[in-house]
């Protein structure tokens, strides 16, 4: 499995709660040809002393990927 490109489709701040939830676009190498899988994700909106929001989404939607790659629904990429 490689991951080809990961892009922020969707995201939306949640005040109550301080977290912004997301849903990540990947296109992933798998097996035969390429994939494309949507991950739903969350993180804080605030690191202090954490990378870059955009970084901890993508980071987090790979890692949630690789974990459990059925979970996303993946689909043929054109």
């Amino acid at each position: 499995m490689r991951i080809l490109s990961a892009r922020i489709a969707r995201a939306r701040r949640d005040r109550r709660t301080g977290r912004v939830e997301a849903l990540v676009a990947l296109t992933v190498l798998w097996g035969d040809g390429p994939i494309r899988a949507f991950v739903p994700i969350s993180a804080p909106a605030r690191a202090p002393g954490g990378a870059q929001l955009r970084d901890r989404l993508l980071g987090a939607a790979k890692l949630s990927f690789a974990a459990d790659p059925a979970r996303c629904a993946p689909r043929r990429a054109a």
